[in-house]
């Protein structure tokens, strides 16, 4: 069992807080850990707005060749608790090791920065099966303005889902978070939440959003 605990959270708990004593004790920490975080929250008040103004304007509807081969089914019961418990076990990997953590706030925010311009110039409107994907944790946050079916090209959840595969430390725990990120995508399509673009292309966006964030930040 200690084996697999090491594993899966490789860096001790009990360095945690010394961890990032040390890390502020950079001059340039601070200013980045701040900045990022900021960022962050300034692209969460943002969003709500910019959904609303994609929600009432005209969009494309796709012929999406695969979605057409079946019926829709509600599986939104399943995609939120294997996306939650993928971002939370993310996160108790990640908060020992602040640099690594802020590079995740980072990349996160630029794939957010991404996908926005991808939903700007790419209207689209909702396959014409299309079952309402409801977030039980933060849509009444994000979906103030009523339920939003337009946010398509890409697919925030999968791109999210391959992200944090892309920036977790641990063998183990990036093994299983592929399994969820797969079996996510799948469930998307099997609810029609997305056409078949929208979620083969959000990998890339999100290798995208992880290099950046390497090479640059």
């Amino acid at each position: 069992m200690k084996s697999l605990y090491t594993k899966v959270f490789p860096s001790p708990y009990s360095l945690s807080r010394t961890n990032w004593k040390i890390a502020f004790g950079n001059p340039f920490f601070p200013f980045k850990a701040i900045s990022s975080l900021l960022l962050l929250i300034s692209i969460g008040i943002f969003i709500p707005h910019f959904f609303n103004y994609i929600q009432h304007r005209p969009g494309v509807v796709l012929n999406d060749t695969f979605l057409n081969l079946f019926e829709p089914i509600n599986v939104s019961w399943l995609i939120f608790p294997l996306l939650y418990l993928s971002l939370g076990l993310t996160f108790l990997n990640l908060i020992p090791l602040p640099e690594l953590f802020i590079k995740g706030v980072q990349a996160y925010a630029l794939l957010m920065l991404i996908r926005i311009a991808c939903l700007y110039l790419v209207p689209l409107e909702p396959a014409l099966h299309y079952l309402p994907l409801q977030d039980p944790l933060i849509g009444g946050a994000f979906y103030s303005q009523g339920l939003i079916t337009k946010d398509l090209f890409f697919s925030g959840h999968v791109s999210t889902m391959v992200m944090i595969c892309l920036i977790n430390p641990a063998p183990a725990m990036r093994n299983l978070l592929i399994c969820a990120t797969l079996l996510v995508a799948g469930l998307i399509l099997l609810q029609h939440v997305h056409y078949t673009i929208d979620v083969i292309a959000a990998p890339f966006f999100s290798w995208i959003s992880v290099y950046l964030t390497r090479k640059f930040l």
